[in-house]
C-alpha cells in the first residue's frame, strides 16, 4: 500500500500522487481509494490485506482471551440458560401439584388417599421431563467448580450447585445422601399414603417452591455480579 500526498487541479480530478510519503497501512487506517485532505491511499498489494486480517484476528484474540477462557464463558452462559429451564419446570411442576394436593384437615375424608396417590403419580411423571437437563447442569457446574476460576465465577458456580445438591432423579442413600426436591416431595407423598404424615403436604410443597425461588434469586445475583465484572459473555 502506498500513501502519497498531492493536490487537485482545476479540473476537479483526483490529484496525482507525488509519493512524498509511502509505506504499508493496516488495521483501522485502511480505507481503499479514500482521499483525506491531500493524502491519497492506494491498494498496492495483497500483503496489506493479509496483514490487516492478521491484525484483526489478533485484536479479536486479545479481546476474547485464550480458547480455554472463551469455552468457560460459553459454558457459564449455557449453565445459566439450562438452570433457568429447570427452574421454570420446577415452578410449573410444584404449582400444579400444589393445586391438587389435599389439605391436612381433609385427611379423614374418604378420597384423601386416592387424591394423594393421584398427585404422587402426576409428580412422578412430571419430574421426568427435565431429568437430562438437571444432570447436565449439575455435571457442568461440578466441572467448572473444579477448574481454577476467579472469585465471581466461583460464587456463581457455587450458587448453581446450591440450587439443588444433585441432578439425579433417584439416589442411593448410602453413596448419594442428597436428593432432588421432586424426589423428596414424592417420598413425603408416599409416606402420607402409609400413614406417616410428618409434615402437612401443602405446606411442604409451598415451602419447596419458596426455597427454589430464593435459590434462583441467589443464582441471578451471582451471575449479575459476574457479568458486571466482565467474567462471562462480555
Amino acid at each position: 500500500m502506498v500513501i502519497g500526498s498531492g493536490s487537485g487541479d482545476a479540473s476537479g480530478l483526483p490529484p496525482e500522487v507525488t509519493n512524498s510519503l509511502s509505506g504499508v497501512v493496516v488495521g483501522p487506517s485502511l480505507q481503499t481509494g479514500a482521499v483525506h485532505g491531500d493524502v491519497h491511499v492506494h491498494l498496492d498489494s495483497a500483503a496489506a490485506t493479509a496483514q490487516s486480517a492478521v491484525d484483526i484476528a489478533a485484536a479479536l484474540q486479545a479481546a476474547l482471551g485464550p480458547p480455554a477462557d472463551v469455552f468457560r464463558r460459553q459454558a457459564v452462559e449455557q449453565l445459566l440458560a439450562d438452570l433457568e429451564a429447570v427452574h421454570r419446570d420446577y415452578l410449573v411442576m410444584f404449582e400444579s401439584i400444589l393445586e391438587k394436593t389435599p389439605a391436612a384437615w381433609e385427611r379423614e375424608t374418604p378420597d384423601f388417599a386416592e387424591r394423594v396417590r393421584a398427585v404422587a403419580e402426576l409428580l412422578r411423571r412430571l419430574r421426568l421431563a427435565y431429568e437430562p437437563v438437571r444432570v447436565r447442569v449439575h455435571s457442568t457446574a461440578e466441572a467448572l467448580h473444579g477448574t481454577a476460576v476467579r472469585q465471581p465465577e466461583r460464587v456463581f458456580v457455587d450458587a448453581v450447585l446450591a440450587y439443588f445438591p444433585t441432578g439425579e432423579l433417584r439416589v442411593d442413600e448410602e453413596h448419594h445422601p442428597w436428593r432432588t426436591s421432586g424426589t423428596a416431595v414424592l417420598d413425603h407423598l408416599y409416606r402420607a399414603l402409609d400413614g406417616e404424615l410428618g409434615q402437612e403436604l401443602r405446606a411442604l410443597i409451598a415451602a419447596t417452591l419458596a426455597l427454589h425461588r430464593q435459590r434462583w434469586l441467589e443464582v441471578c445475583r451471582a451471575h449479575a455480579a459476574l457479568r458486571l465484572g466482565g467474567g462471562a459473555g462480555g
